[in-house]
């Protein structure tokens, strides 16, 4: 009966079906236009708060002190929240500088100062023009995976690494090593300024289009196999070149390579279960090695820093080695472990994904066919939600006539026509498999 009603256009004289179907209907319901009501409103809420920072700048005027002496600190740096600016000015003396027009009107010095401003206004320049290239309607970091890696490893990364590198000599002056100089030197903190946003944006990129159901095992395949044999190649050429370690690390140099061990381990596991073994069994291995490497990597060094003060300084000559190649030795593992688990999980299932968009508008359960003649499938989003939900007696399965005419109205395109045969089709598998048969 519902085929013939749904067949017979019975139901599409009923209010708020739809007669157009796809993304290109012009039956949308219309809203709260953006002018003149909503600019209106942002503008008084603009000039509100505009009166109160300047009431509060006239009346409560800030006291100002004496100008801060350079021998009460040893360095004198701005707010936290400018530190990321405070790095890009620094980093800027990398950058070549010359001047162009010079002896007429028109000379620009390309200057470190130059440079400085320039990187600094990146991160507001692209704020600024986000909201003119992101016009399309997902907001979902899974369905932009590119936009949203960028963000993550631009604003958030690279903010850290570069509020990190803004306080290079405090640094160099608190890590030292027994004889008086730095673990890390400049070249490493700047190197260490560019190498994390890059890892970072490409561990979300891999993690976000996996979350989306995509496969990425031939992002996964080059991008571990090829830290791990960075981290080997190094680890060697650090162990077996004559005259690579000073006489003051040499005593040391079993401790080093228990702690190369312990890092490469983990790796070569990921590698391994990235290229040869299933999804469910690589994520086992995977998380097993890096939780027994980050405790067997505690335990080493709790065990040389608090046995006796001779390990404690043989600790020291070990990160001595360690840290100056903390992009690659430290870094490099981490984010191939992390990776390698982000680019296998299985966060949940396909139609779970698809129905977290799900806003509940109330469209699909006003266009379905069966919620009109079934009193099972009266109230709320019965067949959609809560089939997925597993809230019903299994009725809903069964009586979708899997017309489509929801997944046609849905705003966020949700298919829940291919999730309703996708579990018929389970159901037939399971019986088919236990040699029953459906009466």
């Amino acid at each position: 009966m519902e085929i013939e009603h749904v067949k017979g256009k019975i139901m599409e004289g009923m209010p708020g079906f739809p007669r157009q179907y796809g993304p290109v209907r012009s039956d949308h319901q219309p809203g709260i236009p953006f002018f003149p009501q909503e600019t209106a409103r942002d503008f008084v809420l603009i000039f509100l708060l505009v009166a109160i920072m300047f009431f509060l700048s006239a009346v409560v005027t800030p006291f100002l002190g004496p100008a801060r002496s350079p021998q009460i600190s040893e360095l004198i740096v701005p707010d936290w929240y400018l530190l990321f600016s405070w790095g890009l000015l620094k980093v800027a003396d990398i950058f070549p500088q010359f001047t162009i027009g010079a002896g007429t009107p028109l000379k620009t010095e390309f200057s470190a100062a130059f440079w400085g401003d320039l990187l600094s206004g990146i991160p507001v320049i692209f704020l600024l023009v986000l909201p003119f290239i992101d016009r399309g309607r997902e907001a979902r970091p899974a369905k932009a995976p590119v936009r949203s890696a960028f963000g993550v490893a631009f604003l958030l990364a690279w903010s850290f690494t570069a509020s990190l590198y803004s306080i290079r000599e405090v640094v160099a002056q608190r890590w030292q090593t027994p004889n008086g100089s730095p673990l890390i030197d400049d070249i490493a903190m700047k190197w260490f300024f560019v190498i994390p946003p890059v890892l970072v944006g490409l561990t979300s990129y891999i993690g976000l289009r996996r979350l989306g159901f995509a496969p990425m095992r031939r992002w996964l395949v080059p991008y571990v196999v090829g830290l791990t044999a960075i981290v080997e190649i190094q680890a060697a050429a650090i162990l077996l070149i004559p005259g690579w370690l000073g006489p003051q690390v040499r005593p040391y140099v079993v401790e080093l390579g228990v702690f190369f061990l312990v890092l490469l381990a983990p790796m070569l596991v990921s590698s391994v279960a990235v290229f040869a073994m299933t999804e469910s069994k690589a994520r086992k291995w995977i998380v097993r090695s890096g939780v027994a490497s980050l405790l067997v990597f505690a335990a080493l060094t709790a065990g040389l820093w608090f046995s006796s003060t001779a390990n404690r300084v043989g600790f020291v000559w070990v990160l001595s080695v360690l840290e100056p190649s903390m992009n690659t030795l430290l870094l490099f593992p981490i984010f191939a472990v992390v990776t390698a688990y982000l680019g296998v999980r299985r966060p949940y299932s396909t139609y779970e994904y698809l129905l977290n968009e799900c806003y509940q508008c109330g469209k699909c359960h006003t266009v379905c066919p069966v919620t009109k003649v079934e009193d099972d499938a009266l109230g709320g989003l019965n067949l959609v939600y809560n089939t997925f939900k597993k809230q019903h007696d299994g009725v809903p399965l069964w009586t979708c006539l899997a017309c489509d005419a929801c997944s046609a109205v849905c705003p966020l395109d949700i298919q829940y026509s291919d999730y309703i045969l996708e579990e018929r089709s389970k159901v037939h598998a399971r019986m088919a498999a236990d040699g029953g048969s459906r009466e």
